[in-house]
């Protein structure tokens, strides 16, 4: 019997231990954080303390899906390092994360078609659809470039993996997804668009200066490819991007 009521009584007192552990609150700093959603990449003291507050930059915003606490120490030390009084009125902390825009499979599907209206696709393709799908973006972005790999060397339909970059202020990449996207190849493009031992123009820019010599292509290759070329009448070989036909740049570390 006092084994039994021994029993009970251990029970009891664990089912207690157990409902005030359940029942211990939140921590009530964690719980009374403000979010705050960043439009730009870099957190600036008016996203925090208002349009009043003076420009002082706070650091990098978190990318996309992140977030990180900005507290009033950091706070106060952006202000003293910029030489800036600082507000009377600075919260505990406040955190923060990149404000995003939920763009629709149209959205997008939109965006690459006007990208690549603007160019010139290789080999002579053209879009036949684009197989977009959703995707959230920084709320910042204000245009997009799409990069597209290198295509077959035949004709008929192909499916390519469209690199479709987001671009914020003054052009910086602030968000990168991949699409696929389906073309139609031309008969002509079965063919190297620049065939090995073609005549081609090399510019070769360093600084200022620009020089142009004459050279021949070293391999069959395609425009906007990177290829070999041989410089008459030295031999030398050097990288080059084909920019067209008969023109191609120099690379940099050739």
């Amino acid at each position: 019997m006092k084994r039994q009521a021994f029993a009970l009584l251990f029970l009891a007192i664990l089912a207690d231990a157990a409902k005030a552990h359940g029942a211990e609150p939140a921590t009530p700093a964690a719980a009374a954080i403000p979010r705050v959603e960043i439009p730009g990449a870099r957190v600036r003291a008016k996203d925090i303390l208002g349009a009043s507050a003076p420009d002082v930059e706070l650091g990098a915003t978190p990318p996309l899906g992140a977030s990180r606490i900005v507290d009033r120490a950091e706070i106060e030390r952006a202000f003293a390092a910029a030489n800036v009084t600082p507000p009377k009125k600075i919260p505990a902390a406040v955190r923060v994360s990149r404000k995003t825009r939920r763009l629709t499979a149209a959205d997008v599907s939109d965006a690459i078609r006007s990208a690549l209206a603007a160019v010139r696709l290789p080999r002579g393709a053209t879009l036949s659809s684009v197989r977009a799908a959703g995707v959230e973006v920084p709320a910042d972005f204000q245009r997009v470039t799409v990069d597209l790999p290198a295509l077959p060397r035949r004709a008929g339909p192909a499916t390519a993996q469209a690199t479709v970059t987001f671009l914020g202020e003054s052009d910086t990449p602030i968000h990168k997804t991949m699409t696929p996207i389906e073309l139609l190849l031309p008969p002509e493009a079965a063919f190297a668009e620049i065939p090995r031992g073609a005549p081609i123009t090399l510019v070769i820019r360093r600084g200022l200066v620009e020089v142009s010599i004459s050279a021949v292509a070293a391999i069959d290759s395609d425009v906007g490819a990177i290829l070999p070329v041989t410089i008459k009448p030295s031999g030398r070989v050097l990288r080059a991007r084909a920019i067209d036909k008969d023109h191609a740049v120099a690379l940099e570390d050739s």
